[in-house]
């Protein structure tokens, strides 16, 4: 039987092959909305640094602006009508800067005593410099009561003597001086065995923290503590600390110097 003759190879057939092939069309249609996008964003870049250069009041502006002094001469103004003085004699009396030197003068007088910030008190003579607890404050007052006040800072507590004991650096001073309080606005019975003194700033963030330690000084030791208080304005870094000084004494003037004392300090608490 004939062999049958051998068939010619035919190629195989190959399977298509598949692969990422760049389309040119989608890729200039891609580049030309990048495009775009960098065009609005530098837009807005441009108008933003415009709003901030002239200060206009967007949202972006208004979310840093600083929050209004709430001893703002109009709001001071306010307070003096809430507390029912004659708004034309006390805004007469602020506007005309008629307690600027009587400010000055309790300020110099304060730092001839020492103090050089705020607040500042003297218990019976005995320097307290700053803010400090009510613990600070009792432990020079029971002494006094109990006659044992000293001058020599180990006859304190351990707690005491740390703000004491290095003469060149004197929180807390034992040695006693003579406060005339002839100029200060008083509160307290006349025979009071406690003399506390203040020199204080009504935009000062530790007098504002040191006022309820002063009201529960004068609480708790009621009728045994006469309370003077002396203006002491740190301009330098409170710029309404001066009027408002001088708004106090504006008040006192009307007999309303401790209704203006709390409602500032009382407002205050709240900020």
């Amino acid at each position: 039987m004939p062999r049958s003759k051998k068939q010619a190879s035919q190629p195989m057939p190959q399977a298509p092959v598949y692969y990422s092939q760049p389309n040119n069309k989608i890729l200039y249609f891609m580049m030309g909305i990048i495009t775009l996008f960098l065009i609005f964003l530098t837009i807005k870049v441009m108008n933003l640094e415009k709003n901030l250069g002239s200060g206009s009041s967007g949202t972006t502006a208004q979310a840093g602006a600083a929050q209004p002094s709430p001893l703002d001469v109009n709001k001071i103004k306010q307070y003096a009508k809430d507390m029912g003085l004659n708004t034309g004699k006390f805004n007469s009396c602020l506007d005309s800067g008629a307690k600027a030197k009587e400010v000055a003068a309790q300020e110099s007088y304060g730092t001839s005593l020492g103090v050089q910030g705020t607040p500042g008190f003297f218990i019976n003579g005995r320097f307290l410099a700053g803010a400090f607890p009510y613990e600070f404050f009792k432990e020079i007052i029971d002494k006094e009561l109990a006659g044992t006040g000293s001058s020599n800072c180990s006859d304190y507590s351990t707690q005491m003597q740390q703000y004491c004991k290095d003469p060149q650096n004197q929180a807390f001073n034992p040695v006693p001086k003579t406060i005339d309080t002839s100029n200060a606005q008083v509160s307290g019975p006349a025979n009071a065995k406690i003399q506390l003194v203040e020199f204080s700033d009504f935009e000062c963030p530790f007098c504002i923290r040191a006022y309820p330690t002063v009201e529960k000084i004068l609480s708790d030791y009621k009728g045994q503590v006469r309370f003077y208080y002396f203006q002491f304005p740190l301009t330098q870094i409170h710029p309404h600390a001066e009027k408002a000084a001088e708004a106090a004494l504006c008040a006192a003037d009307q007999g309303k110097f401790w209704d203006y004392f709390h409602k500032v300090f009382g407002l205050e608490q709240t900020q």
